[in-house]
């Protein structure tokens, strides 16, 4: 602590010269800590111009100033005679209870006084001074009446008194404007440190009062709204909010009861389509403050994931039931299909035994009973059945092929016979919702020949390529029914890129193409152009991550509007 912090120094300066101009005396104020002179005036020559300026004498100036800030730690003045001769007295100026500064009073002499001239002679000569100019000097120090002196004593004790309290009062001030800037330090760094959490924060965070006036507004608000802090405070939450509008008797209603709100999954209307939020009210209730603090959280893709995941329980039952079912229809299926076989053997062959046998027991021949069959084209019909229980026995494995669970670990698969059935798979769409027959649309392979197989999971890229022709496959009748276009056509190439030893597949079709805001977007999760509960936006997604992430390899599409759209599949060629 050092004096020159707690006071002015033009202050001080201006009643130390005042005292010296009212009583004579030299008077200085000296730190303790650094031996600095603070203020001082009247130093005589004899000190300023010899003792301090000789480095032995100087020793004994700061000897003697050491010595009496022993005697005067008590804070009591105390008066000696210095090392170099003279009068000399420190009175201690105490701040806080603690020694900070001396305030001297000397050098003098006292008028009866006598000095020991002899002495100072000796101390010249072995200092080296020159001793006329030094004894001139000595004879310019003062002389006091010792009366006049203890006056003085007593004045300037009380001046280094008052110089002590007023350094004191303020050091306090100062420790308590420190401490209130310390504290103003503090908050603003506590503000700022909860501004940026409250910002960080994917949540919108709304303080409103009692009124429903705006007090609080994160960047999530403003990113959402628009509209920044500064224009959002003190405004009304349904100008600045709309949509929170139908909240306002809510909020109220927490205020006045200080209870917490909560509104679940509450649906709304955007221009991403249907959304959904949970809104938490909040009551403030600390200090006597009356509001309350609105945390609007988006749970749109959590609520859409929730469906995807009931949807995929869903298609799991639906999967495991009609791999079931196809099971059981294998075995009637079989049977019809070998009695049809069996029944056009009987009916027409007039080279087997039994049925000229039976034919002639009836009374007739095979001949006229081949003419009969062949007059009611019962021939025909048998070949029909058969033709049709093939068509659906091969419908059914290929239910089970993309159905079954079992096939996780890569096999090696040949693209266009993989192609060809799940073609054939999507041939057996016909969706009277939707009113499209994929049976409708014209198919055009371009297939390289002596392609090479690649390694896969069979199920998984069949997969993918049913949701490319059945999301293709409803676009282009869309696009039919709006301009009456001609037929509906999917061209399906297969290639080989020997540079990136890949298998290159082309699905493309002749639909309404997409803007390239679209073409951008379409392997986002929960992006989809259908309308809501027509399409959960993950097919895409779901087929990208099966091609990229499980088989290591790319999709890409383009299109254009009115172009049609063309998805682009490359796998790359391995063993299983």
């Amino acid at each position: 602590m050092k004096l020159s912090d707690l006071v002015n120094f033009d202050h001080i300066q201006k009643m130390v010269d005042s005292n010296f101009k009212a009583t004579g005396m030299p008077t200085g104020i000296i730190d303790v800590v650094d031996g600095e002179i603070f203020a001082g005036v009247g130093w005589q020559d004899i000190c300023v111009n010899f003792h301090r300026k000789n480095p032995i004498s100087l020793q004994r100036c700061i000897e003697s100033d050491t010595q009496i800030k022993e005697h005067i730690k008590s804070g009591t003045p105390h008066g000696y005679t210095c090392k170099n001769g003279m009068r000399d007295i420190g009175i201690p100026i105490i701040v806080d209870k603690i020694h900070v500064a001396t305030l001297f009073l000397g050098q003098f002499f006292y008028e009866d006084e006598i000095p020991e001239r002899d002495f100072f002679i000796s101390q010249a000569k072995d200092l080296g001074y020159d001793l006329k100019e030094y004894l001139n000097a000595l004879d310019r120090v003062p002389r006091f009446h010792k009366e006049k002196v203890k006056n003085i004593l007593a004045y300037n004790s009380g001046l280094a008194r008052f110089i002590g309290d007023l350094a004191t009062n303020n050091k306090k001030l100062k420790d308590e404007i420190e401490t209130r800037n310390r504290a103003e330090r503090e908050l603003s760094r506590t503000k700022k440190l909860l501004s940026n959490i409250i910002d960080s924060m994917p949540s919108v965070l709304i303080g409103v009062d009692s009124n429903g006036k705006v007090t609080q507004w994160n960047m999530t608000a403003k990113n959402i709204t628009g509209i920044g802090a500064a224009d959002a405070r003190g405004k009304d939450l349904s100008t600045v909010f709309p949509r929170m509008a139908q909240d306002m008797k809510r909020i109220k209603e927490s205020i006045r009861t200080r209870e917490i709100q909560k509104d679940k999954k509450k649906a709304r209307t955007s221009k991403q389509g249907l959304r959904y939020d949970d809104v938490t009210i909040y009551p403030l209730i600390a200090n006597g403050v009356e509001g309350a603090v609105l945390r609007i959280d988006d749970i749109t893709d959590q609520v859409r994931m929730e469906e995807m995941m009931i949807q995929s329980e869903k298609m799991l039952s639906v999967g495991g039931l009609a791999a079931g079912m196809a099971h059981e229809i294998n075995n009637p299926l079989a049977g019809m299909i070998q009695t049809a076989s069996v029944m056009g053997n009987r009916l027409t062959s007039e080279t087997m035994p039994a049925n000229l046998a039976a034919a002639a027991k009836a009374g007739t021949t095979m001949a006229t009973i081949r003419a009969f069959m062949e007059e009611r084209e019962i021939p025909p019909m048998v070949t029909a059945i058969k033709e049709s229980g093939s068509r659906v026995a091969q419908i059914v494995n290929n239910m089970l092929s993309f159905a079954r669970n079992g096939d996780a670990q890569c096999s090696s698969v040949d693209m266009a016979d993989l192609i060809d059935k799940t073609l054939a798979l999507a041939s057996t769409d016909y969706n009277l919702k939707k009113k499209y027959d994929f049976r409708q649309i014209e198919i055009v392979k371009e297939y390289q020949e002596n392609l090479p197989t690649i390694a896969c999971e069979r199920s998984k890229l069949q997969q993918v390529l049913l949701n490319i022709l059945t999301n293709g496959a409803q676009a282009m009748q869309e696009e039919k029914k709006r301009e009456n276009s001609g037929k509906n056509r999917f061209v399906l190439k297969l290639s080989f890129e020997k540079q990136n030893n890949m298998v290159r597949i082309e699905i493309e079709d002749n639909g309404p193409g997409m803007v390239d805001a679209i073409r951008k977007r379409v392997f986002e999760p929960f992006f989809t152009t259908k309308p809501e509960g027509l399409g959960t936006g993950l097919g895409l997604s779901v087929s990208y991550f099966i091609i990229t992430e499980n088989h290591g390899g790319t999709m890409a599409v383009e299109s254009a509007p009115g172009k049609g759209t063309k998805f682009i599949i490359c796998l790359p060629r391995g063993q299983a």
